[in-house]
């Protein structure tokens, strides 16, 4: 065991009990936290804000026994929040950030109140309905493809509409020569009418 002591404080805030850690979080000291964590939960707190800006040094099992308690936290209908800044932190937690809600301080952390609030609500019916987790990257992808998707359809309907202006000019302009050559063709029938009753050239009635 080593000596190296984390300090640990534990207050109610916000509706929220907020447990703060200071000096270096070694994995075998990761038991005993998680034995208080879910104690809290047992007692009846389901919004834990763990603020570690005061870690200096953190082992990376660590990180993995938070998200076990994150995923039992929610199953309980409860969560799970992390305040940090620090560099040793927050290398720590790189390769699990789209899985925690991190804010850098407390003030970030109010700011975020409303619209976290849906974007966690999202997340835990998306958990709990499908059991998928969506990164940024595969929901940008996502997004460039239904934008593609969206952008294509809309070209095709252009094209569409175009096309039905191309054909509806060119039924005008056919409608209008046929009125033309109608009135063409009468006047001609007009001028033969006197050469036909003198029987110099056939009836060009037909009959």
């Amino acid at each position: 065991m080593r000596s190296d002591a984390l300090d640990i404080a534990i207050e109610s805030k916000r509706n929220a009990t907020w447990i703060y850690l200071s000096g270096p979080f070694h994995g075998e000291q990761a038991p005993n936290i998680r034995e208080k964590i879910m104690g809290m939960v047992e007692d009846g707190n389901r919004k834990i804000v763990i603020d570690m800006e005061g870690v200096t040094h953190i082992d990376p099992p660590v990180v993995s026994g938070f998200l076990e308690m994150l995923n039992t936290l929610r199953g309980k209908g409860g969560d799970l929040k992390f305040v940090f800044r620090n560099n040793p932190v927050t290398r720590a937690f790189a390769p699990y950030r789209n899985l925690f809600s991190i804010f850098p301080d407390a003030r970030a952390l109010a700011a975020g109140g409303f619209l976290g609030s849906i974007r966690e609500r999202g997340r835990i019916l998306l958990y709990r309905k499908t059991g998928v987790r969506l990164s940024r990257a595969v929901a940008i992808f996502l997004l460039v493809i239904i934008c593609g998707w969206f952008l294509s359809l809309l070209f095709i309907i252009q094209m569409q509409n175009r096309r039905l202006r191309e054909q509806m000019t060119e039924l005008r302009s056919l409608t209008e020569w046929k009125q033309h050559a109608e009135v063409e063709i009468e006047t001609l029938r007009e001028r033969l009418r006197p050469m036909e009753q003198l029987g110099l050239v056939p009836d060009s009635s037909g009959r």
